[in-house]
C-alpha cells in the first residue's frame, strides 16, 4: 500500500536524520549535563511542486521554519507533516530530508534546510461511468441476478486541484437504470490564514423503476412504464472551517424536492406521508477530529465525527425531522504488519414515524453489520459496531514503465489476510410485520476476508461471512469497512 511505502521512506529518513542529529549532542550533553539539544529549520522547501501552490502543503505542517524544535520532536513533528501533505490526496508518496545541517557546539543547537519531497497525482479524469445502481455489489449479485439494465451509465469529469489550490470540479451526465446531471465545486480554502472553505452542489435524477417499499428487509421495486416514476432536484451549499489541521467544522444547507408518479403513490401512500411530493429544507452541522495517519487505510490513530440534523423549516415543507448521529474508529498497529481497528456508530432520530422516503436504515452508505450486505433495516435508532483485524500477507511495488504517465508508473499492491466480528441493532416501534427478522433484534456477524490495497486511494475487499440469524454468503466491497 502506497501510505505504508511512505511510512518506510519516511522512517529511513527519519534514522538517518536523527543520526546526524543526536551523535553530536549525546556526546555535548554528556558532559555538559545542562542544554537540551534542539532543532531550527531555517529553510522548509517543496521539491516536485507543479500545480500545486505552496500554501496548500504548508498548511499541513506541524511546525514552522525559525521555530526552535527540541531534538527528540523532530522526527515526529517532520513525519506528520508528511502524512498530512499525503492525506490531501495530492500526492502519490511524500518523503522528507534535512540539507545543510550545521551544529553550534556551544548552543547545543543545530539548523538545517527541511526539503519535502512531493510526487503529485495525476488531476484530472474524465470518467466513464459505469457504476451499480443498488446499495452495493452484493445486492446486484444474489438478488437482482446481475440484471446489467440496474447499471448507470455515462460521463463524470472530475478536475481536482483547480488552480493548483486543492479545489474541486465535479460535472456529471449519467443515464441508464438512474438518469442524473450533478455538478458541484469545492473551494477548501477562501480566506488567506485557510480556515474557511465552501462547496455548492446541485443535482437532478430520474428513476422508473422505484424501491417503494421493503419486504423482508430487502427493497421491492416497481417500474412505472408510463410515466416519470420518481424526480428528486436537491441543491447545497457547505461551510467549512478548519480550526487545526486535524479539526473540521460544517454547516450544510440543503433544499430538496422530490415527486412520485400516481403509480408509485397508489403502491405506497406512505412514500412522502399520504403526498405525492415532497419539500424539505435541511440545515447540518459536521464535526470531525481526524487522527488517523492515512485516511484511505489507516494503520494509527483514530477519526471521530458528530453531527446534528434538522429537517423542515419552512412552512411548505411535508418533510420534518431531528437526527443526531456519532461514530468513532480507533487504529492499532499490534506488531510489524499486524493491524487491528475498531469502530462503533449510532443514531437517534424523531419523530418515530417517518415517511417511508426519510427513513433512519442501516444497510445504506456502509453503514451496516457485515454478514448483513443484504438487507436493510429501517428504524429511528440505529448503531453497529464493525470489529477487524488484519495480518500482511503480500507487499510489492510494481514498475509500470510501460504506462505513458509517470503518475501512473508506480503501482504499490498490499494483501492483508483478515478476520472480523460485527454486532448492530436497530429500535423500531412502528416496524411493519413483514420486516420484524432484523428489526428490535440483536445482529451478530463474523468471517474472515482479504483486503487488497493499491494506489489512488483503491481498496477493494473480499469477505466470508455468516451471522446470527443462519446467513452466510461470499461479499465483495470497493470501500474500507473501517
Amino acid at each position: 500500500m502506497i501510505g505504508l511505502k511512505i511510512q518506510k521512506d519516511i522512517q529511513k529518513k527519519k534514522k538517518t536524520a536523527l543520526l546526524f542529529f543526536l551523535l553530536p549532542f549525546i556526546f555535548l550533553n554528556f558532559h555538559s549535563g545542562f542544554s537540551q539539544p534542539s532543532f531550527t529549520a531555517t529553510r522548509i522547501e517543496y521539491k516536485g511542486l507543479k500545480r500545486t501552490k505552496n500554501s496548500i502543503v504548508q498548511r499541513e505542517l506541524t511546525f514552522k521554519s525559525g521555530l526552535e524544535i527540541l531534538i527528540e520532536d523532530t522526527a515526529l513533528l517532520f513525519k506528520r507533516s508528511a502524512l498530512n501533505m499525503f492525506n490531501t490526496k495530492l500526492f502519490n508518496y511524500c518523503s522528507y530530508s534535512i540539507d545543510s545541517l550545521r551544529f553550534d557546539s556551544a548552543t547545543s543547537h543545530s539548523y538545517g534546510i527541511v526539503v519535502f519531497h512531493l510526487n503529485e497525482r495525476w488531476y484530472t479524469f474524465p470518467i466513464p461511468i459505469f457504476e451499480l445502481a443498488d446499495r452495493n455489489f452484493n445486492e446486484w449479485w444474489y438478488d437482482r441476478g446481475a440484471d446489467l439494465r440496474r447499471v448507470n451509465v455515462g460521463l463524470r469529469f472530475l478536475q481536482n486541484n483547480v488552480r493548483g489550490r486543492n479545489e474541486d470540479l465535479t460535472v456529471g451526465f449519467q443515464g441508464g437504470f438512474t438518469k442524473r446531471m450533478e455538478m458541484s465545486y469545492l473551494f477548501p480554502y477562501l480566506d488567506k490564514a485557510q480556515t474557511w472553505g465552501l462547496k455548492f452542489s446541485g443535482s437532478f435524477s430520474n428513476n422508473k423503476d422505484v424501491a417503494f417499499r421493503s419486504v423482508k428487509n430487502r427493497l421491492v421495486f416497481k417500474r412505472d412504464e408510463d410515466s416519470f416514476g420518481r424526480e428528486r432536484t436537491s441543491f447545497g451549499i457547505q461551510l467549512s472551517k478548519r480550526r487545526s489541521i486535524y479539526s473540521y467544522h460544517f454547516i450544510e444547507a440543503n433544499y430538496g424536492f422530490n415527486r412520485i408518479s400516481d403509480f408509485i403513490f397508489d403502491l405506497n401512500q406512505s412514500y412522502f406521508n399520504g403526498s405525492k411530493f415532497q419539500r424539505s429544507s435541511e440545515l447540518k452541522y459536521v464535526f470531525t477530529k481526524d487522527k488517523r495517519n492515512l485516511r484511505n487505510f489507516a494503520t494509527k490513530g483514530y477519526l471521530l465525527s458528530f453531527s446534528a440534523t434538522r429537517i423542515g423549516f419552512f412552512k411548505t415543507d411535508n418533510f420534518r425531522l431531528w437526527a443526531l448521529r456519532t461514530s468513532a474508529s480507533k487504529y492499532f498497529t499490534l506488531a510489524d504488519g499486524i493491524l487491528f481497528s475498531t469502530k462503533i456508530d449510532g443514531e437517534i432520530s424523531t419523530p418515530d414515524v417517518q415517511p417511508y422516503y426519510g427513513n433512519r436504515v442501516l444497510g445504506f452508505e456502509n453503514r451496516f453489520a457485515r454478514g448483513y450486505e443484504r438487507y436493510i433495516m429501517e428504524g429511528p435508532v440505529n448503531f453497529f459496531t464493525r470489529n477487524t483485524f488484519r495480518v500482511k500477507a503480500f507487499s510489492r511495488n510494481f514498475s509500470l514503465k510501460w504506462m505513458p504517465l509517470k503518475q501512473f508508473q508506480f503501482m504499490p499492491m498490499d494483501v492483508y489476510v483478515t478476520a472480523f466480528g460485527d454486532a448492530g441493532y436497530v429500535k423500531n416501534s412502528n416496524v411493519l410485520p413483514e420486516n420484524t427478522r432484523l428489526v428490535n433484534t440483536l445482529l451478530v456477524g463474523y468471517g474472515l476476508g482479504l483486503n487488497f490495497v493499491t494506489f489512488y486511494d483503491i481498496v477493494f475487499r473480499t469477505e466470508f461471512s455468516l451471522n446470527r440469524q443462519g446467513d452466510s454468503g461470499l461479499y465483495f466491497s470497493f470501500l474500507s469497512d473501517i
